[in-house]
């Protein structure tokens, strides 16, 4: 079974989007068909605002209903700010990658997108990104800065599924407009 792995940064922006377009065939591609797909990895820093991020996909995942099983991958690193931090993303990624996975640069530092597409090509996995259009971006990071004080029913809604009080405002994390491209 291939599975979606996708890089994050302080954004949540683009890896459900990323995830419904795959397994519903509506992306970019020559011959595009649905993907079924069970597992995703999410690999990130240990940045306290990559973590909300992922806390956010986690629960909009839980929220939505999405039968897939969503991964956190945390790297102990904050950031990618030297070679050695580089390195240290590029390994966890490249270990995580096989062959016919799709992986999603979209999220992130250049440096990790840079990690994900050599790990793709590698490992003959597909590379995908999300666009994002900018007006959608912007709408997004207002959505973040409404939802960062409400972190116990983001966190209510992860560990008992229970999405009564955040799931309408996790909603809104959706991108309209997503449009996805599977690149190779």
């Amino acid at each position: 079974m291939v599975k979606l792995i996708a890089t994050l940064g302080t954004s949540p922006g683009g890896i459900f989007e990323t995830y419904t377009n795959l397994i519903n065939g509506t992306y970019e591609s020559e011959n595009p068909t649905k993907i079924e797909i069970q597992d995703v990895y999410i690999i990130r820093t240990k940045d306290k605002e990559v973590e909300l991020a992922w806390k956010l996909v986690k629960a909009l995942f839980i929220c939505m209903r999405v039968p897939a099983q969503i991964a956190d991958i945390p790297i102990s690193i904050n950031d990618i700010t030297s070679k050695e931090d580089y390195e240290i993303f590029k390994k966890e990624i490249f270990q995580r990658i096989s062959k016919g996975d799709f992986i999603d640069f979209t999220g992130g530092r250049k440096a990790m997108s840079v990690a994900a597409a050599i790990g793709a090509v590698k490992k003959q996995a597909y590379l995908v990104t999300t666009i994002i259009p900018q007006q959608e971006y912007n709408r997004i990071q207002q959505q973040i800065k409404e939802l960062k004080n409400r972190e116990k029913e983001i966190d209510e809604a992860i560990y008992t599924g229970s999405c009564e009080k955040i799931g309408e405002d996790l909603k809104k994390l959706i991108i309209h407009g997503a449009k996805t491209i599977l690149l190779t």
